[in-house]
């Protein structure tokens, strides 16, 4: 995955003084890997990156209603093309795969029957807007993990709320993507529907230059 947009980075002209910024709209769980990557795309490129980061439901309603954005990183597949059938984006921003997420379990001593412990807290983000959080949902609706339905649920706006949760002490157990706990235990990914990530260009490339190899 990473490098597949270091190879997008090299493949872009250097642009002259001035250029306009690219306006990356990305899921929370991606905003750490785009975070590492933007130097060294400014230092090959001279385009400087503009990152607003949310959940993913809260992105496409922010694209939706006019939000500027050039590129889109959804924490799923089907936002992406939420976003491509309402006709907001260019006509070769088809949506397309960049990764493939894991579910870990964050906390505690690291086995998954911990979920089924109404005793531990547990973070996750939120159903409604987040892929992870709607995933980590799946998992807790699990027959053997009933016992622990009772239990104390943090739900943050998005996977890195909820891992603040998790990191500051406020939940005993967090589920959240690999990227942000990448010791901690995976979970089987047969227990919950697929974390496929897409992407796609929201603007023409003649627009914005710096778009031309996505």
């Amino acid at each position: 995955m990473h490098r597949y947009l270091l190879l997008l980075v090299l493949l872009i002209p250097c642009p002259g003084r001035g250029a306009e910024p690219v306006r990356v709209a990305v899921a929370a769980n991606f905003r750490a890997t785009l975070e590492q990557l933007n130097p060294l795309f400014q230092q090959q490129t001279g385009y400087r990156v503009v990152l607003s980061s949310a959940s993913t439901g809260v992105l496409v309603s922010q694209i939706l209603h006019g939000a500027p954005f050039d590129v889109f990183f959804s924490a799923d597949r089907q936002a992406a093309f939420v976003v491509a059938d309402a006709g907001v984006t260019t006509p070769r921003g088809q949506p397309f795969c960049y990764a493939v997420g894991t579910l870990v379990l964050a906390g505690g001593n690291g086995r998954l029957s911990q979920l089924g412990d109404p005793a531990l807290s547990l973070a996750i983000a939120n159903p409604a807007t987040a892929p992870y959080g709607a995933a980590a949902m799946t998992v807790l609706e699990r027959p053997e993990f009933r016992a622990g339905r009772d239990r104390k649920l943090l739900r943050g706006a998005n996977v890195l709320q909820a891992y603040q949760f998790w990191h500051s002490g406020a939940a005993d157990l967090a589920l959240l993507p690999a990227a942000m706990a990448p010791r901690a235990t995976p979970v089987p990914p047969a227990w919950h529907q697929p974390l496929e990530q897409f992407a796609l260009a929201l603007r023409p490339p003649a627009d914005h230059p710096a778009l031309n190899s996505y």
